[in-house]
């Protein structure tokens, strides 16, 4: 899909991809959860290396205890951000 985008200045150069070894060791160890069926529901946002950011959620998500642990990366999240500015 991005073949076809065209910017106003000329070609766009997408960022090489290159794995990020502690965020491949986390997925690891979250799959290995789930298949043992002690994670059984998941809420996350994803940031893509075009800068892009998306969100997934499966399994078990009802009720408010997932709300709770997401309020809380919420607020390390903008923690990082403002120390950032």
């Amino acid at each position: 899909m991005s073949a076809q985008i065209v910017s106003l200045n000329g070609a766009i150069s997408l960022p090489e991809a290159k794995p990020n070894e502690t965020l491949v060791q986390e997925l690891e160890r979250l799959l290995e959860a789930g298949r043992a069926g002690e994670i059984v529901g998941m809420a996350g946002a994803y940031r893509h290396k075009e800068k892009v950011t998306t969100y997934s959620y499966a399994g078990a998500v009802d009720g408010y205890a997932l709300l709770g642990a997401l309020d809380c990366v919420k607020e390390r999240l903008l923690r990082l951000a403002l120390s950032r500015d």
